[in-house]
């Protein structure tokens, strides 16, 4: 390489934007966060998102109309502060101006790289949160554990509860909580449970679900199934179930094979989602447990989790110097910064069923 010129450092920019823009746009096509989370782009350091919960209710009373109730509007709120996230690049002025310096090859490599992370992000967050979503410190806004079964139908009326995470055995206290009289406990679909036994298992979440009601809990809440995901380790169990057309039948059943091409078909979830970040080998994953998202009729702005952008991810270059700036100057930085944080939204959005 000649000497090194502020046209030269321009160029060299300019392709490094180039190559982190196309980096970025290959890896968002294999992104699956967005059916788990929605984004929320934000204005504020701080943002406070507020539930207004649909308790209204139209009742009969006498034929005068003299009986009228009047209900109080009901909401809850909770305050997430964007987290700054960053990365950088130095380079010294020999590795830029020398033939054997391999600036050039470093700088845009880099590029490639952060692009390439800057697109991962929303995913590796949105799933660690997900994988972390029964930890005692991953809280929702109605105070309850993410993945509980102790999530109250209205946070300030506790006697009435649904869950969201399914393990252990059957609810026992119906008498105590009228939902309990629906839960089943865990619901395995991996291979230590027969075919027909996986597909009724997933038929019993399904019940559980479109049994959870509304905050005045009376009426249904109207939930339907939006996908099924697991991690790779269930990757063949999953295909199998949501394109199965015959499966063998225990003989307590009855024996023989059933048709349930229908009812997979009704289930409503369409192909499953394989998750890598959800297996054993990550923090807190697990290779048998599986994820119902839910959808409600109505359509809501928070999904199961979110996402608060304040700052999209962009790259913070040199620009162009002058002759005499590039003459000073001994090192080069290029930097990344954007600023975001994942947050536990609605729990009835998002279902989590373990193995045991």
């Amino acid at each position: 390489m000649g000497q090194l010129t502020p046209q030269f450092l321009f160029d060299l920019e300019t392709n490094m934007k180039v190559i982190s823009s196309q980096a970025y746009a290959n890896l968002n096509r294999e992104s699956l966060w967005s059916r788990f989370a929605k984004r929320i782009p934000s204005m504020k350091r701080k943002e406070r998102l507020i539930w207004f919960l649909d308790s209204a209710q139209i009742r009969y009373v006498n034929r005068l109309g003299g009986e009228r109730q009047f209900d109080d509007i009901l909401s809850t709120t909770v305050e997430y502060e964007s987290k700054a996230a960053t990365a950088g690049l130095e380079l010294r002025k020999p590795q830029l101006d020398d033939l054997d310096g391999d600036g050039v090859s470093l700088a845009t490599h880099w590029a490639r790289g952060i692009g390439e992370y800057a697109a991962y992000w929303p995913e590796k967050q949105v799933f660690s949160a997900v994988r972390n979503g029964g930890l005692s410190t991953s809280l929702g806004y109605d105070g309850q554990i993410f993945f509980s079964k102790a999530h109250p139908v209205n946070p300030f009326d506790t006697s009435v509860t649904f869950a969201n995470d399914f393990t252990g055995a059957a609810a026992s206290t119906p008498s105590t909580d009228p939902q309990d009289a629906q839960y089943p406990g865990a619901l395995p679909i991996d291979e230590s449970v027969t075919l027909d036994v996986a597909v009724a298992n997933i038929g019993k979440a399904i019940a559980y679900i479109r049994g959870i009601k509304m905050p005045n809990m009376e009426d249904p809440r109207k939930l339907r199934v939006g996908f099924i995901a697991g991690p790779p380790r269930l990757s063949a169990r999953l295909v199998q179930i949501c394109n199965a057309e015959m499966i063998a039948q225990a003989a307590t059943a009855g024996g023989g094979g059933a048709n349930i091409e229908a009812v997979i078909r009704s289930f409503g979830f369409g192909q499953p989602l394989i998750v890598d970040e959800l297996g054993a080998s990550m923090p807190n994953g697990s290779d048998t447990t599986w994820y119902m998202g839910v959808e409600e009729v109505a359509s809501d702005e928070l999904g199961g989790l979110a996402y608060i952008d304040r700052a999209p991810f962009q790259m913070t270059t040199i620009g162009l110097l002058t002759d005499a700036e590039l003459a000073r100057s001994r090192t080069f930085q290029w930097q990344t910064d954007g600023r975001n944080v994942v947050t536990y939204g609605h729990p009835y959005k998002l279902f989590r069923f373990q193995q045991t």
